[in-house]
């Protein structure tokens, strides 16, 4: 099953943004957490850079999943800003984003959150998904594909149901034994 995409609206996602820097990604992303969540986005601001002197978000190979814990929050939400150009984050080996998956956590999440975020890190890990999400026009065009896509999990599990009885491929037939 995928996580992600129940998670998503057209409202909270903006595609190649002119911004230069963490900070003013990190604002930006705070704006689209208030006008798609209702989030303060100074709120939203302060949690992301919390947890970002935590250690960085930053992934390299063009993303970043920052992410930040709100009180009061009732529920996961993700907001997706891609940029023109990579932006470096602080960090010692300079890593760059361009690509940034937020997710607000509410603050009385212990854990759920966790499976969210490691779909998150699984769809980025993919180079051809994330090409393809560099490069598609729209909100709706990314969150159609990102609603398409399955984590490898729940692929497996898909062709396991496929499979007659559960039983491997090569299995032998009980009556021919």
């Amino acid at each position: 099953m995928n996580h992600i995409a129940p998670l998503l609206t057209l409202d909270c996602i903006e595609l190649d943004s002119d911004i230069t820097s963490r900070k003013r990604a990190f604002e930006e992303i705070s704006h689209i957490f208030e006008h798609c969540a209702g989030v303060s986005h100074q709120t939203a601001f302060d949690a992301l850079n919390a947890r970002e002197r935590l250690g960085s978000t930053c992934l390299g190979a063009g993303v970043a999943i920052p992410h930040g814990r709100i009180k009061g929050l009732d529920g996961l939400v993700i907001a997706i800003l891609r940029t023109r150009e990579s932006i470096a984050f602080d960090t010692p080996d300079n890593r760059r984003a361009r690509l940034f998956f937020s997710v607000l956590i509410p603050e009385s999440d212990p854990e759920q959150y966790l499976v969210v975020l490691s779909e998150i890190s699984e769809l980025l890990k993919d180079r051809a998904v994330k090409q393809q999400l560099l490069t598609l026009a729209t909100p709706r065009e990314l969150c159609e594909f990102i609603s398409a896509w399955q984590p490898p999990e729940a692929e497996s599990a898909a062709a396991e149901e496929k499979s007659p009885s559960g039983n491997a491929p090569d299995a032998p037939d009980a009556e021919k034994a």
